[in-house]
């Protein structure tokens, strides 16, 4: 691998994954805060029970779908 190669693989990685992390994080405190006001849950309840799967699943989603995504809006080469 040259440098240049290199180079691109680490941005790419640390951009989507960056993007991903990011995007877990957003939607699952969204819907754990809506669970909590709807379903009346402790925050520690709410955030360990809902939030952490939520997390977890849509970080996985987007690491493996959002390079395509991001490819074409020009983010990443």
């Amino acid at each position: 691998m040259t440098g240049q190669q290199i180079y691109t693989f680490v941005r790419t990685t640390i951009i989507v994954g960056s993007t991903a992390l990011f995007t877990g994080g957003f939607y699952a405190a969204v819907i754990a805060g809506i669970c909590r006001f709807a379903f009346k849950l402790e925050e520690n309840t709410a955030l360990l029970w809902i939030g952490g799967p939520i997390f977890v699943v849509v970080t996985i989603w987007a690491w493996v779908y959002m390079p395509k995504h991001l490819r074409k809006a020009g983010f990443i080469e």
